[in-house]
């Protein structure tokens, strides 16, 4: 049976999508295949504790293909009635086609020619066997064809839910998610119990009822529900489950959480009176609720308990979050952050870390934090999905278990570092990228060397004034405008381009704050193509220039401009630019980053000197390549007069 279930599970989903894309939107297929697959699955099996009744066998229900969508929904129906554990279970997932005959051709032209019957299987085992591996293929078939517009975020990845049952290692105790979806961490959790000769009890809460509903059922197919485990219908953040008797949050010796990222709203009205204290050291902010479930999983950890949450990179970062991540390093309950490969999740490329929290740190690391860069070890699925390999696995398992730093891969830094970097605790932000493309090639740069030279270094801060861009809300007409808006796009090659700037309304206050002068340099502050471009005087129009929060300027009277742009863009600036830029698809830099940056300061002479030389380089490879494209073009019109077409086009600009 084998090959016939596991090896078929693509081929069956894609039939079963073929047979209902008349009649279901794709997003829907899931709502029947899945409660249809449980009843015949409950309806072969007799050891999972529930009372089937006789008018909801599926041999029954399936007899003929007549009034088979209503005889399918009374069985749903009858079923729940008779099991207080599944009520909603299967009203709350399954939808009705507008063709009952595709619902029926499901039933016995794909399911009917498989049994489910464990007995019967290659490997009988409800938890490891080979049912439960169809079924988790069949998932991921189900949300890989449904992409970024389906329902994928139900799901974390099978390496992912592998990851952070291991990172936990609970082989005992009390194991819980608070965001728990198709609850593939619990199962993952019990499963390591199990092949480690423990047992664990199982816990959750999911605030959607649809994906409660089909929680509850991946449970079932796994052997696992309602015996081993319990998931409770709510919102983790307003109205928390799980509550001792005495009103408090109740503890666990395991976390594992995958929470929604950037959820709004949050609950943030319920923060400031929340009887559970979990907000003591601090409210997340109303647009983003990722940090209330580090505060909540925290909150529900036992003295000695251990939680691995995946988390998005802006909450690692946030100044929004930054007093409540230095609460939390101070309290030494940051263990480690392990940044992922981007493309691990199904229909999105987001990047992610997994943060781990301990109450009961090993004694190397306190006052300390290891920090894993593991975007790099990787497997490529297809173009647009990777995973990681049990190798891969073991790699950043080793890491973590043994607490010791690999280079470029694991460091452990100290709180006192983590507190001079704005508290971030964004992993790449500790390693430093010592090789980078400029101007001259690829280089590779020895930064204790750099700051080690006789020449004299400053901070950029300090011989200058650094500041981000105007907010624009609105354009207005060129008439109306007071100033012209510098953005990204009209900055090429390192120069200004003024066809095309759009028109802001800027008042005195803003005018005095944001217009550029001769001399400013500006920095591009997002992309992962810096852009850097020096204010002259041919720039000025006949209104002045403002520029975008996607600038930095730099201004100073202390330092020749040119100087300033011939520096960033050397090789060692553009290691420090590339070292401070935060994030993987959207990176940005933050001006006290680029303040940071040490740069040489000669005297005002030498500075001329060198700009003058790198200007003149520049006038001179813009001269060559003027000529170049001059000469292509007269020796292409050559070619079309020997060809004879000369006179059957003209050239109009």
């Amino acid at each position: 049976m084998r090959d016939t279930l596991i090896n078929n599970a693509e081929k069956d989903v894609w039939i079963v999508f073929d047979i209902l894309r008349a009649t279901l939107e794709q997003r829907q297929v899931k709502n029947v295949l899945m409660p249809m697959i449980t009843l015949k699955y409950l309806s072969e099996n007799d050891d999972h504790g529930f009372n089937i009744p006789e008018a909801s066998r599926w041999d029954r229900v399936t007899a003929i293909g007549v009034d088979f969508g209503e005889r399918l929904r009374a069985a749903f129906q009858h079923l729940e009635y008779e099991n207080p554990k599944l009520v909603n279970v299967f009203t709350d997932t399954f939808i009705m086609p507008r063709d009952e005959m595709s619902l029926f051709k499901v039933a016995d032209s794909v399911l009917n020619r498989l049994s489910f019957k464990r007995s019967l299987l290659h490997n009988p085992d409800p938890l490891f066997g080979t049912l439960s591996v169809y079924i988790e293929e069949v998932w991921n078939q189900i949300l890989s064809r449904e992409g970024a517009l389906g329902s994928s975020e139900i799901l974390s990845p099978k390496s992912i839910t592998t990851l952070l049952s291991q990172l936990i290692d609970k082989k005992q105790g009390l194991i819980y998610d608070g965001t728990s979806g198709l609850n593939n961490f619990l199962i993952e959790s019990y499963r390591y119990a199990v092949e480690h000769g423990g047992q664990v009890k199982l816990y959750g809460q999911e605030k959607n009822p649809s994906t409660w509903a089909f929680g509850i059922i991946n449970l079932i197919l796994h052997g696992l529900y309602p015996s081993k485990v319990d998931v409770r219908l709510g919102g983790t953040i307003t109205d928390p489950a799980w509550i001792e008797s005495s009103g408090q949050l109740m503890q666990f010796d395991g976390v594992l959480m995958d929470p929604p990222f950037n959820l709004s709203p949050w609950g943030y009205e319920f923060a400031n009176n929340d009887v559970y204290g979990r907000f003591r050291i601090g409210i997340p902010p109303k647009s983003s609720g990722d940090m209330a479930f580090i505060l909540h999983a925290l909150a529900s950890l036992k003295s000695d308990g251990k939680a691995a949450i995946v988390v998005s990179q802006g909450v690692l970062v946030r100044g929004a979050e930054e007093r409540i991540r230095e609460q939390l390093l101070n309290m030494d309950v940051v263990e480690a952050v392990i940044m992922l490969p981007p493309n691990l999740f199904i229909g999105t490329g987001i990047p992610v870390a997994v943060l781990m929290l301990n109450k009961q740190k090993p004694a190397n690391l306190k006052d300390k934090v290891l920090f894993v860069n593991a975007t790099e070890k990787f497997t490529k699925l297809t173009r647009s999905q990777n995973e990681l390999s049990s190798l891969d696995i073991a790699v950043i398992l080793s890491a973590y278990q043994d607490q010791k730093e690999v280079d470029q891969y694991s460091r452990i830094v100290s709180i006192d570092e983590i507190s001079e970097n704005e508290w971030s605790l964004q992993p790449l932000r500790y390693f430093e990228k010592a090789e980078v493309n400029s101007r001259v090639g690829k280089v590779l740069v020895n930064r204790e060397q750099y700051v080690n030279v006789d020449t004299q270094l400053v901070m950029l801060k300090d011989i200058a004034e650094i500041s981000r861009g105007f907010v624009s809300k609105e354009e207005v007409e060129p008439d109306d405008a007071s100033h012209y808006l510098v953005n990204l796009s009209d900055v090429q090659d390192g120069k200004i381009q003024l066809s095309g700037l759009k028109g802001v309304r800027l008042d005195g206050k803003q005018a005095a704050a944001y217009q550029l002068e001769t001399g400013d340099v500006l920095l591009s502050s997002r992309g992962t193509l810096l852009k850097l471009a020096v204010v002259s005087q041919d720039n000025l129009s006949d209104k002045p220039l403002a520029f975008s929060q996607n600038f930095i300027r730099i201004r100073s009277s202390k330092v020749e401009p040119y100087f300033i742009k011939a520096f960033l863009e050397s090789p060692i600036g553009q290691y420090y630019l590339e070292a401070n830029q935060k994030g993987t698809t959207a990176t940005v830099l933050s001006h006290k980053d680029v303040g940071s940056i040490q740069m040489p300061y000669p005297s005002l002479e030498r500075q001329q000197e060198i700009a003058e030389i790198v200007m003149k380089s520049e006038t001179a490879y813009e001269e060559a390549v003027r000529e170049a494209k001059k000469s292509q073009e007269q020796n292409l019109l050559k070619s079309y007069e020997l060809m004879g077409i000369t006179e059957s086009f003209q050239i109009i600009d």
